[in-house]
C-alpha cells in the first residue's frame, strides 16, 4: 500500500502552536514530559519524548530495533549522541519509532552499528570506493537478524556527504536504485 493512491481532500492541518529548542518540560495531568530534541539525525525534527514519572521514553525514528536505520539527515554523530542520551536516562522502557519495546541494550546494540558503519564508510571513503562500493564490501554479518539491510547504500551516502562535507551527494531516485540493486545481489 506504500503507492495507494490516497485522498487528502478536506484534510486540515494543524500547525503547531508552540516549538522549543534543545528541551521542553510539559505537566500533562500528574505527568511529566521531556522532550529532548537531538536532531537532525534521522530528520531534522528527532525529537525524544521522556515520561519521568513512568520512566518510559518514546524515540522516535531515532530507534530502529531489529531493523536497519536509515540515515537521511545526519550527521552520524548526532544519532550516536541521541543513543548515549537515551542509555543514560532514567528509563526502563524504550519505545522505538522501528521495532519492539527495547531496553539499554537493544539501544546500545544501535549505538555500535552506527560507530561501526562509520568507521568501516571512512576507510573505504579513503580508499576512494564509490558509495556502491562500499556498501557492497562492508559486512552485515554482526547485523545480519536486522532487516533492510540494503539500506547501507543511504547510510555509506550519508556518511560520504559528511566526510566530503557535502561534495558527495546522491540523489534520492540514485540511493533507490543502489538499494533496490544491492537487494538484489544478496538474495542471489
Amino acid at each position: 500500500m506504500i503507492f495507494a493512491p490516497f485522498d487528502f481532500e478536506g484534510i486540515n492541518v494543524a500547525m503547531p502552536t508552540r516549538t522549543f529548542e534543545r528541551r521542553l518540560d510539559l505537566s500533562v495531568g500528574s505527568k511529566t514530559l521531556r522532550l529532548i530534541e537531538v536532531g537532525p539525525a534521522h530528520t531534522r525534527g528527532d525529537v525524544l519524548v521522556q515520561v519521568v514519572e513512568d520512566r518510559v521514553m518514546y524515540t522516535g525514528d531515532i530507534l530502529f530495533i531489529e531493523g536497519h536505520p536509515i540515515i537521511w539527515a545526519g550527521p552520524v554523530r548526532n544519532w550516536i549522541s541521541a543513543c548515549q542520551l537515551i542509555v543514560d536516562s532514567d528509563v526502563d522502557v524504550i519505545v522505538p519509532g522501528h521495532g519492539p519495546i527495547t531496553d539499554k541494550k537493544g539501544v546500545a546494540a544501535l549505538r555500535g552499528y552506527f560507530e561501526y558503519i562509520e568507521r568501516e564508510a571512512r576507510r573505504r571513503y579513503e580508499a576512494g570506493m564509490t558509495v556502491l562500493e562500499a556498501a557492497q564490501d562492508i559486512s552485515l554479518a554482526d547485523y545480519s537478524s536486522w532487516g533492510d539491510s540494503e539500506r547501507i547504500v543511504v547510510n555509506v551516502a550519508s556518511l560520504y556527504r559528511e566526510f566530503s562535507a557535502g561534495k558527495v551527494a546522491s540523489s534520492i531516485v540514485e540511493l533507490f536504485a543502489m538499494m533496490a540493486q544491492l537487494r538484489r545481489e544478496r538474495r542471489k
